[in-house]
């Protein structure tokens, strides 16, 4: 395939699937450069042992992330479930607008560090990177159990955030280095759908472990803090002896004509056919991509709804529905069941039939029409099929997003920039949410509420109208009148 390229992007070419002599020629596919392949034969395996080596991968990758990113997850949205668990009596937390700085801190600093961490990440290594990160961020939880201020929770919060800001964008960036465009989106969804399942059981752990409330003098909702950040520290140290690195460098868990099958693949799906350096002038140009704040504004309108239900779904369901503490932190898991079959399904379905935006916008419009139903709806029984709606269908739309734009971004520079800027975007999702979820309309929420409506239909608005911009560069490149971005034959996802 002939490959036109300039200075600031790394080409790629069209997926065929097919291994040939010609992908050997390309020795970098995410740091793949560190391998060296130039005229490398190409490894002859049957279809049988092609999916072999695949699904080699796949249990040896997705599902220690995924643990590790779903413990994170937990850690990061239990602070609503320890509130309606005693905290908020404890630290005073009623008092004027103190637990909506505690949500917010959090994620001021996410977003600050997220595009240095994703930095780091290639140049220490993904297992001393992810390790550090968990383990750092779960020792900060147990500190979190001993705190008796609520301006010394916040500061923890805050060192929260620092260390939680680089293990979504590393977990991504690392999985999107092994598969092709079209394999991503159900790994992506099948990595994801332990965060889902682990937020639904959370609130359960959560209940069972107030039951240790008087055990060494501890109040029920430090138990949280202290029992569930000792469980990150120790799943995350057993990771650094599990997760796998980049394939080139993937020597434990890969003999070397395997290692050579994974890359030629890789390459010949995005022709990474030179080193693609991060410099300042790459930075800076990558930035200008004008669909990096499309997406980053998509993946905003998904975390959004997704920070409200966490932090606020007990307190709608103890305040608003009348149900006890108890109760409000039970009810609070089994909409994530819902909410993991339709991650599975519809990232099948992205995958299956080469498309992206059309699931998400679906996906967010009926996440929109859940929260007006919890929101307004007469009835606890009509408001809790809203909050189903709304989390069932809510939780496809941040592996889908992102997804989405690894789809249909090239050069390993790029990548890393645009997963960081992305998730930058969700991080800024979860600042909206507890600015505009405000303690004093609780437990209604009615601003919250209408904002994330809002927002969620200018999201949809936006990928239409990325859909329709990326369907006509397609339609210029097929009849020859343009190359997408400058490589022959590639054509944009949808």
């Amino acid at each position: 395939m002939a490959v036109q390229h300039n200075k600031d992007e790394t080409p790629m070419a069209d997926v065929t699937g097919a291994i040939g002599p010609d992908a050997a020629k390309s020795p970098n596919a995410d740091h793949v450069e560190d391998l060296e392949v130039k005229g490398a034969p190409a490894p002859e395996f049957t279809p049988a042992e092609q999916r072999r080596i695949i699904r080699r991968i796949d249990i040896n990758l997705l599902p220690i992330l995924g643990i590790m990113y779903s413990i994170s997850l937990v850690d990061r949205t239990n602070l609503g479930l320890a509130l309606v668990a005693g905290m908020q009596e404890d630290l005073g937390l009623a008092v004027g607008d103190r637990y909506t700085i505690l949500v917010m801190v959090f994620f001021v600093a996410y977003i600050l560090f997220e595009i240095p961490s994703n930095f780091i990440l290639p140049r220490v290594g993904p297992a001393n990177w992810l390790t550090f990160l968990g383990a750092s961020f779960g020792a900060i939880l147990i500190g979190m159990g001993f705190t008796y201020h609520w301006g010394t929770m916040a500061l923890c919060r805050a060192l929260l955030g620092v260390f939680e800001a680089g293990f979504l964008p590393g977990c991504t960036y690392l999985i999107t280095c092994w598969y092709t465009r079209f394999e991503v989106g159900k790994r992506m969804s099948a990595f994801w759908i332990l965060s889902v399942l682990a937020s639904g059981f959370s609130a359960i752990l959560a209940y069972a472990l107030t039951l240790l409330s008087g055990q060494q003098g501890l109040k029920g909702w430090r138990w949280i803090f202290i029992i569930e950040g000792a469980i990150t520290v120790a799943v995350c140290l057993l990771g650094w002896f599990i997760i796998v690195d980049f394939p080139a460098k993937a020597h434990k868990l890969l003999k070397p004509a395997e290692r050579q099958f994974v890359i030629n693949r890789l390459n010949e799906d995005r022709g990474d056919a030179e080193k693609d350096e991060v410099t300042t002038a790459k930075i800076l140009h990558h930035l200008k991509d004008w669909k990096l704040y499309f997406w980053a504004f998509n993946l905003m309108a998904s975390t959004l709804p997704g920070y409200a239900y966490s932090y606020f779904l007990p307190v709608i369901l103890r305040d608003g529905m009348g149900f006890n503490r108890a109760m409000s932190q039970l009810l609070s898991g089994p909409p994530y069941v819902l909410a993991a079959i339709m991650a599975v399904v519809s990232g099948w379905l992205g995958d299956r039939y080469k498309i992206r935006g059309p699931i998400i916008a679906v996906h967010q419009i009926l996440t929109a029409a859940g929260m007006l139903i919890t929101a307004y709806a007469k009835g606890n029984a009509a408001r809790y099929f809203g909050a189903f709606l709304g989390i069932g269908f809510l939780q496809f739309c941040v592996p889908g997003v992102l997804t989405f734009q690894a789809n249909n971004i090239m050069s390993h520079s790029k990548r890393a920039v645009g997963t960081a800027t992305c998730l930058i975007g969700g991080g800024i999702g979860g600042i909206i949410a507890s600015s505009v979820f405000m303690a004093k309309e609780s437990p209604h929420y009615t601003t919250g509420i209408w904002v994330t409506f809002a927002i969620s239909i200018v999201s949809v608005s936006m990928i239409t109208i990325l859909d329709i911009y990326l369907w006509k560069q397609n339609k210029a490149a097929r009849a020859g009148k343009v190359l997408n971005p400058n490589v022959a034959g590639w054509l944009y996802t949808l």
